[in-house]
């Protein structure tokens, strides 16, 4: 008696049933962090969540060897240079380390993406995986913006009384500029801050049409198929 196995994801993706907890890992660093910090004054969450998502993330391409040494190659040192910036600030190490955290950011969309382009069906995980991409990519724009800062102070302009060291400031940055709420309380100053910002919107809401569109056109090739 013989036994059907079930086929890999294809070389180069991530395997299916992961991106729910994943996630799950994103919202907590997004919602449930700012709020325990501001009520419990508890320390250091962020950096735990945002250590756990890069590690589940790396965990994730285990099936590729070669996605799996380049995320690592990228992740071990931006988790580092995040946790070595509460014992001290250095210029350089922390444009190293933002640089490596937005190049592995990057792997994982590229991967999450070219595997749910490759689904035939649309599931629960399939729509977790395109979230997934969706706030890691407003994740990534964040690390750009540090990094503009970091190389060009003053390319920024915060609310008076706002400490605009945190990363978290350019995360809330991030998110209204790829939603296009703009909310103008912080503001792009130099050309190369004004570039990134525009790129990113563009890329925010090309991503979102193209994506309801794919989606729109699957649910409809699937019931085309289900029917006798």
């Amino acid at each position: 008696m013989t036994l059907n196995k079930e086929p890999l994801p294809p070389a180069g993706t991530l395997p299916k049933g992961r991106f729910m907890k994943l996630l799950v890992l994103l919202l907590g660093m997004l919602v449930l962090v700012p709020l325990l910090e501001e009520i419990f004054q508890v320390q250091a969450l962020g950096e735990f969540f945002f250590s756990a998502v890069i590690g589940y993330a790396a965990y994730s391409c285990n099936r590729n060897r070669r996605l799996l040494a380049a995320a690592v190659a990228l992740g071990v040192p931006a988790i580092a240079s995040m946790w070595l910036k509460r014992f001290g600030q250095s210029k350089w190490l922390s444009v190293s380390g933002d640089l490596c955290g937005m190049a592995f950011v990057a792997l994982i969309v590229v991967a999450i993406l070219v595997f749910i382009f490759q689904q035939e069906d649309i599931n629960a995980d399939t729509i977790a995986g395109a979230i997934v991409a969706y706030l890691l990519m407003a994740l990534m724009w964040s690390l750009v913006y540090g990094v503009v800062e970091a190389l060009h102070p003053g390319s920024f302009q915060f609310p008076p009384g706002t400490s605009h060291s945190g990363q978290e400031v350019f995360t809330y940055f991030s998110f209204a500029t790829i939603t296009t709420v703009g909310y103008g309380d912080i503001v792009p100053l130099t050309l190369v801050a004004r570039s990134f910002s525009n790129l990113e919107s563009i890329v925010g809401q090309l991503y979102l049409v193209v994506l309801v569109a794919w989606l729109v056109g699957m649910y409809i090739s699937a019931r085309s198929r289900r029917r006798p």
